[in-house]
């Protein structure tokens, strides 16, 4: 069996596929990013021009005229409020007729208002308190210590700790009496017993009273 010989034809290859041309190896996205990137450079530069040399001196022209726009009306108002103060001498009140009366707003009105030399308040501080003696005096009589809201609790709570200190925290035969040894004797001479019990318990009696009299 024979194998036919096979002919390729020169111009059948291309050079330019195989020789590396840079045209074929960039990218066509990165092609037009570098071209809207230099588009949008020289639009800005262009912008910036416009605005810094044309732009500017209008709005600086516009807004000088406003200025001498302002200044001439402000003077004209001036001098019109100068002319006016010498030629009126009665400015009515503004007011509002309703069923006969007269409603004015202070605001408008031309009346000279009085300094206050009382600056740190004294006279409302002594009106609220001259109030409120007259209040204590007609309205609180008298008062009963069994109306207090605390007088019951501490009431119970002093009741409570005389029981515990009578029972339990105190031993009037050995505990509170006064030391003898501890304290030298002169010949003839004795010392009487001092119960630091029962000047407790006074003592919390004491206490008691002086919160249901109400001076504690």
């Amino acid at each position: 069996m024979s194998v036919p010989i096979l002919t390729i034809p020169e111009s059948a290859f291309d050079p330019t596929m195989y020789g590396g041309n840079p045209l074929r190896s960039k990218s066509q996205l990165l092609i037009y990013l570098m071209k809207l990137t230099n588009r949008s450079s020289f639009a800005l530069v262009l912008i910036y021009l416009i605005g810094y040399f044309a732009i500017r001196p209008l709005m600086e022209t516009n807004i000088a005229r406003r200025l001498e726009y302002l200044d001439a009306v402000r003077g004209k108002l001036r001098d019109f409020y100068l002319r006016a103060i010498t030629k009126v001498q009665h400015i009515p009140i503004v007011a509002i007729k309703r069923n006969g009366k007269l409603y004015a707003d202070e605001i408008v009105q031309t009346n000279e208002s009085k300094e206050d030399n009382d600056k740190l308040s004294q006279d409302k501080l002594c009106k609220s308190l001259h109030k409120l003696s007259i209040l204590l005096n007609e309205g609180v009589k008298s008062y009963s210590t069994t109306q207090l809201s605390n007088y019951s609790s501490i009431n119970y709570a002093i009741k409570d700790f005389q029981n515990k200190s009578d029972l339990v925290y105190f031993n009037q035969s050995e505990l509170f009496v006064l030391d003898n040894d501890a304290t030298p004797l002169v010949s003839g001479t004795t010392i009487r017993k001092k119960d630091i019990a029962v000047e407790t318990k006074n003592e919390i009696r004491s206490i008691k009273g002086l919160y249901m009299s109400g001076h504690a």
